[in-house]
């Protein structure tokens, strides 16, 4: 949403109407899909617009935006560069682009792009902002100065400049020019959330409690849809001792945003304030679960732990803490307190031990502190189990699968599974393209049926050394594709079902099912649905080059399987060739199917 905001304006200006009219109807679906945060639908119907006119610019900018918003930002990237190809004149396309560099963090492309918009857009305000937030970023402030200075000269009423110029003072530690800054904006846009909340939290840190309450009030007056505001005035409110108001502000921000770890992080110290430690352990779990490299969490939890009676997962977070923080003295303390509790006399005096004479030496100048060190923090079960459940709470808010943002849907990583004949488990309107066969489709005719190559694996076979005799005597009398494919499916099935022991003998069962698939292929060069089952029998025995060669040939031959991309790209990233795996799920994404989006957001950016 919040790239839909900054960018919606931009976008859905007035193109010049080069395309049919066929094509125009869906670009305008494809719009109104935007619109409505259907992102999927969006891309689906851009595809078309793409495949048929691949020479029109305005279909790649529109999927480059839904892809944005669906954080795949070099699939966005990747949209606008073939929209400059075809048109390296577009203002909006650079934009784009930029934002997509910016959301990657790459703020001197981004900065080029904005630069590059504006040389063809020089009036617009909003991209003017984010080019001075990014030079505020990468700390050319005196350039972004510049750059304020010189709009509030020509458009001295833009309030979104004078907030940039108060960070830019900020930053110079001149709060008096940036609440000037702030006031000013607050006199021309008197309904501007931002400024109110911004002053707010520069008197808080002045201690002007009752001010900064003020402000904030102002700010969520305005805007009740922003978590971050209800937690700051949280914090405010625990200055003044309104502990119960607090309370109640952290609980609002948790409501909404629930993947905000600072907000379960203040509101544990809360908790413990008022001595219900218990819930303040479990929203320190979640913070931590949330943000692993928390270490002020991991202490906060270390010494409620303690409290709790649970010394050994104090010392394990003291240690941990300590591990990274080799010279943090209250770590040795706290640890030297658990260890008394345990009757382990030994290690905790070699603890204070340690902290005093750490102290000694740094007060003596014969010490410099030790920087922190880099620690790869692997979450526990627990914690794992706790941003499960989180994800699932929020996982959408239409309660769709294919709506909204959703690269947010958690799903499990695992390749997709064979296709066999049968019928889908349930509509789905967004499917990756199908390929019809003859032999199926003369099945279905004569027979009255709609039967379908889909993904599914529930396959009710009692016997499976009957079912296999029937192919057999099938394939003896006439050699079908279809029985060579049902063959080789039903053998899968039949080591689905084998014990575990039994698997690790299986090998000839799988060879046997390749063997049926490659002759089903061989006997019906169209039915490139026995391919992709070679290429993910290969896949389960783990032999991924032969798995890659299979789908490469698979692609080569439809460019548009979009399972095919997504397996290949799951066995690039766990090899760790993230850029391959990146661009295959991208492709997979962009062909439908959409669960492509949450892996590339948690394991390709």
């Amino acid at each position: 949403m919040r790239l839909k905001n900054t960018i919606f304006l931009l976008i859905f200006s007035t193109f010049s109407l080069v395309a049919q009219i066929n094509t125009q109807r869906l670009l305008d679906i494809g719009r109104n899909a935007l619109y409505f945060e259907d992102y999927i639908v969006a891309i689906q119907n851009f595809n078309q617009v793409i495949k048929a006119k691949p020479y029109l610019t305005e279909p790649y900018l529109f999927r480059a935006f839904a892809k944005l918003n669906l954080e795949d930002y070099y699939g966005a990237i990747s949209d606008c560069d073939a929209a400059l190809e075809i048109n390296p004149f577009l203002p909006k396309v650079y934009y784009c682009r930029g934002i997509a560099y910016r959301q990657l963090g790459d703020l001197e492309n981004s900065t080029l792009d904005l630069k590059k918009s504006l040389e063809f857009d020089p009036n617009n305000l909003n991209t003017s902002c984010l080019m001075i937030e990014n030079m505020i970023r990468l700390k050319k402030n005196d350039e972004a100065l510049i750059s304020c200075n010189n709009l509030i000269e020509e458009y001295p009423s833009h309030v979104n400049t004078y907030i940039l110029r108060s960070q830019i003072y900020l930053s110079q530690q001149d709060t008096t020019l940036a609440l000037m800054d702030l006031d000013s904006a607050i006199v021309h846009n008197k309904f501007a959330d931002l400024p109110y909340a911004i002053r707010g939290m520069i008197r808080y840190n002045q201690k002007d409690y009752t001010s900064a309450l003020q402000d904030l009030n102002d700010a969520i007056r305005l805007n009740l849809f922003r978590a971050d505001y209800f937690g700051n005035r949280a914090i405010i409110k625990m200055n003044l001792n309104d502990l119960r108001g607090s309370m109640q502000d952290f609980d609002q921000a948790i409501e909404m945003d629930k993947l905000n770890p600072n907000s379960y992080f203040n509101r544990s110290l809360l908790r413990a304030m008022v001595g219900d430690e218990n819930r303040a352990l479990e929203d320190l779990n979640t913070a931590i679960a949330l943000e692993p490299d928390n270490y002020n969490a991991y202490f906060q939890r270390a010494i409620l732990e303690y409290k709790l009676g649970e010394y050994k997962k104090s010392i394990a977070d003291y240690t941990l803490i300590l591990e990274v923080y080799p010279d943090f003295v209250p770590a040795y303390y706290g640890r030297s307190e658990v260890y008394k509790k345990l009757r382990q006399t030994t290690n905790a005096n070699k603890d204070i031990y340690t902290a005093q004479k750490i102290e000694e030496e740094i007060k003596s100048g014969r010490r410099a502190p030790k920087s922190a060190q880099d620690k790869d923090i692997k979450l526990d079960a627990e914690a794992k189990a706790i941003v499960h459940n989180i994800n699932t709470e929020v996982k959408d808010k239409y309660k769709s699968e294919i709506r909204g943002q959703v690269q947010y849907n958690d799903i499990d990583i695992e390749p997709l599974a064979n296709f066999i004949i049968g019928l889908p488990k349930e509509y789905d309107p967004i499917q990756s393209k199908r390929w019809h066969n003859a032999d199926l489709d003369k099945y279905n005719n004569n027979h009255n049926s709609n039967l379908q190559f889909c993904i599914k694996n529930d396959l009710k076979v009692e016997d499976y050394t009957d079912i296999l005799a029937d192919f057999d005597s099938l394939i003896a009398t006439k050699s079908l594709s279809i029985a060579y494919f049902n063959r080789g499916n039903a053998r899968l099935k039949e080591i689905e079902n084998l014990s575990a022991e039994l698997k690790d003998n299986a090998y000839l069962d799988y060879q046997a099912a390749i063997n049926d698939f490659t002759k089903a292929y061989q006997t019906d060069s169209s039915l490139i649905y026995a391919l992709y089952n070679i290429g993910y029998v290969y896949l389960l025995e783990q032999n991924f080059k032969k798995a890659i060669e299979t789908f490469n040939k698979l692609i080569e031959i439809n460019p548009e399987f979009a399972e095919s991309y997504y397996n290949r790209g799951l066995i690039y990233i766990f090899q760790n060739n993230i850029e391959k795996g990146r661009e295959d799920l991208s492709r997979a994404g962009e062909l439908g199917l959409h669960g492509a989006y949450n892996i590339l957001r948690r394991y390709a950016q």
